[in-house]
């Protein structure tokens, strides 16, 4: 039986982040208890409710502070299953490193105007619209915005010789950002404030573009694209951006190499 929560993440806890949210500092106390051992692979984790009633918090906080956990692999989760450790600390990071080819397509992190530069395109950025209010339930989780704050939304169209290649939606916290810089570079943007973005997780999905998308990507409604998905994190694990991009099918593609070993 786990012993009390509050000795796995320490009485200290609540200042781990000093004066940043419950579930930042709650991120923060869980990963030090993981990378030092007090939490071990395979070890299943109480449920959201036990946590949350042990520690004096919110459901809601406790699902914040594991998201970017789940997110990066070291907690994983099951529907009906609870949660359990995925592994931290050096020995389990040393047995689990990838290829050094798969380590380097790990950690660098590109924006999508970058990637087609990379492969020698001309691209042009234009701004399709910039708003700023509240976020979405989802967005406040992953960010890990309390009540009142607000995000900065970015609406970008990537061209390559003019054609639209691909509609990116980039959402950050507005508090923490200089919107004027945010609007020719999130990524400077993020980095002015003190919070670079040295990794993300991304996913992949096909979809069928809606009338809006399709519209700005100048292809029929209906039209098979890809959606990219993005959250972007700082190098102490905080969620700074999220990335929603709709990418053309006749202009996009993923190589991966492979190996047997």
């Amino acid at each position: 039986m786990m012993e009390p929560f509050t000795r796995v993440v320490g009485q200290d806890w609540r200042e781990r982040g000093g004066d940043a949210p419950l579930c930042r500092c709650l991120e923060v106390a869980l990963r030090a208890a993981i990378s030092s051992g007090r939490l071990v692979a395979g070890m299943p984790l109480p449920s959201e409710r036990a946590i949350a009633a042990g520690l004096s918090i919110s459901r809601i906080t406790v699902r914040q502070a594991m998201a970017p956990l789940v997110a990066e692999g070291l907690v994983t989760t099951r529907p009906g299953g609870g949660s359990t450790v995925a592994g931290g600390g050096a020995a389990g990071k040393e047995e689990a490193r990838p290829s050094d080819a798969a380590h380097r397509r790990q950690t660098v992190l590109r924006s999508h105007a970058d990637e087609l530069a990379e492969k020698g395109e001309s691209v042009e950025t234009r701004l399709v619209d910039r708003l700023t209010g509240p976020p979405s339930a989802p967005e406040a989780m992953t960010l890990g915005l309390g009540p009142g704050e607000r995000v900065l939304r970015l609406y970008r169209l990537h061209c390559v010789e003019g054609r639209p290649r691909i509609l990116e939606l980039t959402t950050l916290p507005a508090a923490s950002v200089d919107v004027e810089t945010a609007t020719v570079s999130p990524a400077a943007a993020l980095a002015n404030a003190g919070l670079p973005a040295t990794r993300g997780v991304e996913r992949f999905r096909a979809v069928a573009l809606g009338a809006v998308e399709a519209g700005l990507l100048e292809l029929p409604e209906g039209t098979p694209a890809m959606r990219v998905e993005r959250v972007s994190y700082t190098a102490g694990g905080r969620a700074v951006e999220i990335s929603r991009a709709f990418c053309r099918g006749d202009g996009y593609e993923v190589v991966a190499a492979l190996s047997g070993e």
